[in-house]
């Protein structure tokens, strides 16, 4: 699959210890664990980590939905915090909301995760753009 495959080629996404949950058409989910090293100063997850994941899984629910040759690329991203972040896990769950030919425009919303509970903690709107696919350097 090709998301799987580019998800782990992210070295920043490894580098979070971030894993890609599930992607379907149009839909993604990124769980990351708590590390005290993703925190800011009083120990919650910092809002830079809680960003990343919600953007990630923006792509991603977009990239489902790409022509072979395209990958994404984030061109505008907004995002509003709504509660800390301290807990188990975080899940970003993103869902394409209009799919164009190359412009997708998303919906991110982070979930804290404790027990068996979810708590919503901040929702974004990305525009990702259908890019032609480069090779690496």
């Amino acid at each position: 699959m090709k998301e799987q495959k580019g998800f782990s080629k992210q070295g920043f996404m490894n580098t979070l210890g971030a894993t890609l949950e599930s992607i379907c058409r149009g839909k993604c989910e990124i769980i990351l664990s708590y590390d005290s090293k993703l925190t800011q100063q009083h120990g919650l997850f910092h809002g830079g980590v809680i960003a990343a994941i919600a953007d990630n899984s923006a792509g991603f629910a977009a990239y489902s939905l790409m022509e072979e040759n395209y990958q994404p690329l984030s061109i505008e991203f907004k995002i509003n915090f709504l509660s800390t972040a301290k807990g188990e896990k975080l899940k970003a769950k993103a869902e394409v909301l209009n799919a164009g030919k190359r412009i997708f425009h998303v919906r991110s919303d982070v979930f804290l995760l404790n027990e068996d509970q979810e708590q919503l903690v901040a929702s974004a709107l990305a525009t990702i753009k259908a890019t032609r696919t480069v090779s690496e350097l």
